[in-house]
């Protein structure tokens, strides 16, 4: 029996319904649709994703770019002074000349080379000279000691390329493709929430329109009764009470359409921000508030914006994970420079080991070509590498809790709207019927009172209980289209794509 009672009040929702969709399109009048775009397009939050998710394309190709030949260029000129003095070890490679002395001072030298036995004695003379004329011949000491300063001038450029980054590029590459991902599904987020703000204000524009006639019928029946009211107050049909009673329902009336009136000026100043039209340009909009149906109940919530962006920052954890798991794996490159370089308006003085001075007019070194490579491996490093692993694991087991928790948030929220969708086209065929009532009410009413059958009090109450009918099942319809709106958000399909 209540399979039975739900498969009437069904096909009493879908025989109300003006404006259908199909399983994939919400229709909405071109009016509608032209404002949804606008907004979308205006939306700051949309702007901040696009510019969040063009950041990551930047960062994306600032790493692809790791592998592109970089080339340095430098040069520099220095004049340099500076003071030699040290201590130096024992200098050897002159033993044999003193053994040499040695053996010219024995007396077996003579015997030995009678032809060099005056040679001795002729060095020691010459010696002896020198020292008279203040010339002594060098000796080496163990010191060094002396000045040095001049001029130097060298260029070099430098060409480096990574042949191979132990695969940290190319999982940073994939990490930032996956946050790139995510910053769509974010901008999709707030696409969605935009449209879904830009038709609620729409819907309760309508609803107020919707409202205002209600109300304006009540306003001409009670001018009506008002006119009648005064005549058979002259004629002694009515009491002053009576009028007085019409003009406290006229009033409360003029109330309602006061407060009606500021709150479509507050909407068209909504829409006005929402969309960048001048607010004049809302006075002629006539929307709709029509049934819409839900027929979408295939859909899961994996088409979900957040869930596609809490899934793409799994994946770029993942990524970021196997980045730094390669941190230890060798970097390979390939480097080729030129360099030359230039001494020039030097000198050189010593004291020791030798007493010498030198002028460098010029020493040109190069130019000098090499080419090669070179690898480095962070073979142990405790404080850096693995430590880093411990904390993108960590990152990674945060990132799928934080996952896993949405999921279920949102399945149990998609339960919520379907279970309130059919509620409220329940409370639809409701008060649709709660309304049939309350007019045909009026109508008996009216004739009850027009024949001196009932007062103006039940004439009243029966007028009131008409408004309240009719605006009760407006906004019932107006719930029923927010109950459609949030099916439509609960598995991600309200988004422009969808919109007809």
């Amino acid at each position: 029996m209540k399979t039975r009672v739900q498969f009437l009040i069904l096909i009493f929702t879908l025989s109300k319904i003006m404006c259908k969709v199909n399983a994939q399109s919400l229709q909405v009048s071109p009016e509608l649709k032209e404002l949804i775009e606008l907004s979308v397009n205006k939306d700051r939050k949309v702007a901040e994703k696009d510019i969040d998710k063009q950041i990551a394309e930047v960062q994306k190709k600032a790493v692809r770019s790791s592998y592109i030949p970089k080339l340095e260029a430098g040069g520099k000129y220095v004049y340099a002074y500076s003071t030699v003095n040290s201590k130096i070890g024992d200098i050897k490679g002159f033993e044999s000349i003193e053994k040499l002395q040695e053996l010219m001072k024995s007396s077996a030298f003579p015997v030995l080379f009678p032809n060099l036995s005056g040679i001795a004695g002729e060095i020691t003379q010459l010696q002896t000279l020198l020292a008279q004329q203040g010339i002594q011949l060098p000796s080496v000491s163990d010191n060094l000691d002396g000045d040095f300063y001049g001029n130097y001038f060298g260029i070099d450029a430098t060409i480096k390329m990574l042949l191979y980054s132990g695969g940290q590029v190319p999982n940073l590459s994939r990490a930032l493709t996956e946050k790139i991902k995510a910053q769509e599904a974010l901008s999709d987020k707030c696409k969605s929430d935009v449209i879904s703000e830009v038709i609620t204000c729409y819907d309760q524009l309508a609803l107020l329109i919707q409202s205002k006639h209600v109300l304006d019928e009540s306003v001409v029946r009670l001018a009506a009764e008002k006119k009648y009211a005064a005549t058979a107050l002259k004629n002694g049909l009515a009491t002053s009470f009576d009028t007085l009673k019409i003009a406290v329902a006229n009033a409360s009336l003029e109330a309602k359409l006061s407060e009606y009136e500021s709150r479509k000026i507050l909407l068209f100043q909504k829409l006005s921000q929402l969309t960048g039209l001048p607010v004049n340009s809302f006075g002629n909009i006539k929307p709709d508030l029509n049934l819409l149906l839900y027929a979408n109940s295939n859909s899961d919530i994996n088409n979900r914006a957040e869930l596609r962006a809490l899934d793409a920052g799994v994946e770029a954890q993942k990524y970021l994970l196997k980045s730094e798991k390669s941190y230890y794996l060798p970097k390979v490159q390939a480097i080729a420079s030129a360099r030359y370089d230039n001494v020039f308006n030097a000198k050189a003085d010593f004291n020791a080991p030798i007493p010498m001075s030198m002028k460098i007019n010029y020493i040109g070194l190069g130019p000098t070509y090499m080419v090669g490579a070179g690898f480095k491996w962070e073979i142990f490093d405790r404080s850096g590498g693995s430590a880093k692993v411990r904390q993108a694991k960590l990152e990674v087991s945060k990132a799928e809790n934080a996952r896993e928790e949405a999921r279920e948030l949102l399945e149990l929220n998609q339960i919520k709207v379907k279970t309130n969708y059919q509620a409220s086209n329940t409370q639809v065929a409701y008060k649709d019927k709660q309304r049939i009532a309350a007019r045909m009410a009026l109508d008996l009413a009216q004739k009850s009172y027009d024949e001196g059958m009932i007062n103006i009090t039940e004439r009243l109450a029966a007028e009131t209980e008409m408004q309240n009918a009719e605006l009760e099942y407006l906004q019932s319809v107006f719930a029923q289209r927010q109950s459609v709106l949030e099916c439509y958000k609960a598995t991600g399909d309200l988004v422009l794509s969808n919109i007809q």
